[in-house]
């Protein structure tokens, strides 16, 4: 397999063999590939339109309002007869309730190497980090700004425990921080005060919108360093088996993400 693969599954030591970090993610590709057969193979026993039950969905708030709306309302319009019932709180709560059994699946951002192991998971879509600027900003000239530019500038910061802390590992590794001269947990909070010019902000491209509450325009360009991106990840507990409904809104939710690509850069 190694032959045809043209890499290296395993590492090979004297006191055995462990998966290469190419090997995990082939393992990883090939279980996806088994479950999808698996959920594939269901299908000649169900008929959308009669399709009914229910299943209990948690997501994080960025996911509550910038993902969850369209996907649901296209789950709603093709199975009508299905319950969802929505549970919204943080990345951490969310992953107590899916190991404790309270919920089917999870959409949440995340990195993937931070997912509890009890739970498996999909990627729907990264999403690259940008700054955010005022329109005429001096910094908007450039077609891509380096994160040292930020040095001197008052930086609004969205409180959210996932984004601040891949911001702080960045920050950390520029050795500099800049100035927080506001957090909040409002990310309307934090268009409203990039577009009126009270200063910027570096976020996922998933969150982005062009223009604030009141109407002023915000620019967006490129960040210049190499940055963590946000994962935009569905999840279940191992181990349990989804019912049909749940598999059915996982499958709608990664088509979404196949339909725009794995990156969420142009949503």
């Amino acid at each position: 397999l190694e032959a045809e693969m043209g890499f290296r599954l395993c590492d090979r030591h004297a006191r055995g063999v462990i998966l290469s970090q190419r090997g995990r993610q082939f393992l990883q590709r090939v279980e996806r590939s088994l479950e999808d057969v698996t959920a594939a193979t269901r299908m000649k026993d169900e008929a959308e339109e009669s399709l009914a039950g229910a299943f209990v969905l948690g997501v994080t708030p960025v996911v509550a309002g910038y993902v969850l709306p369209d996907i649901l309302t296209r789950f709603r319009r093709a199975f009508p007869r299905v319950k969802v019932t929505l549970v919204e709180d943080q990345p951490e709560y969310l992953d107590h309730m899916l190991v404790g059994g309270e919920l089917d699946l999870a959409i949440m951002l995340r990195l993937g190497n931070t997912v509890p192991n009890a739970c498996g998971f999909r990627v729907m879509g990264v999403s690259p980090h940008y700054v955010w600027l005022s329109h005429g900003h001096p910094l908007a000239e450039q077609q891509q700004i380096s994160l040292r530019n930020l040095q001197t500038e008052p930086y609004i910061a969205l409180a959210s425990d996932v984004l601040e802390s891949r911001m702080g590992a960045v920050w950390e590794r520029l050795s500099f921080r800049p100035e927080t001269v506001f957090r909040t947990t409002s990310i309307e909070a934090v268009r409203s005060l990039v577009a009126s010019g009270h200063g910027v902000a570096v976020l996922p491209q998933l969150i982005y919108r062009p223009w604030s509450l009141e109407g002023e325009k915000i620019e967006r360009r490129p960040v210049q360093e190499e940055l963590p991106a946000a994962d935009l990840l569905v999840m279940w507990r191992r181990g349990l088996t989804l019912g049909t409904p749940a598999q059915y809104f996982m499958d709608m939710a990664l088509q979404r993400s196949n339909r725009a690509g794995t990156s969420l850069q142009d949503e």
